[in-house]
């Protein structure tokens, strides 16, 4: 199990392996949920839609592309 000391600032880096597990990059959000004595963190989604696709539904995958072509459209 990787360990993170908590600096004197309160603030821990991630292990280089978990970044890349997660794809999480500088300037990527974090969700901070406590859950009794433990804290999870989560990479929060960049959009709506990216939460969107991330449900059980295939009827949401691609729905982001399609709303923006919608949008191109209605801009003409």
């Amino acid at each position: 199990m990787p360990l993170a000391k908590l600096s004197s600032k309160s603030q821990i880096v991630l292990p280089a392996k978990i970044r890349r597990k997660l794809d999480l990059h500088p300037g990527d959000t974090l969700e901070i949920l406590e859950q009794g004595e433990s804290v999870l963190l989560r990479k929060a989604p960049r959009s709506f839609l990216q939460e969107l696709e991330g449900c059980i539904s295939d009827l949401w995958i691609g729905y982001g592309r399609e709303l923006e072509e919608a949008r191109d459209e209605w801009d003409r």
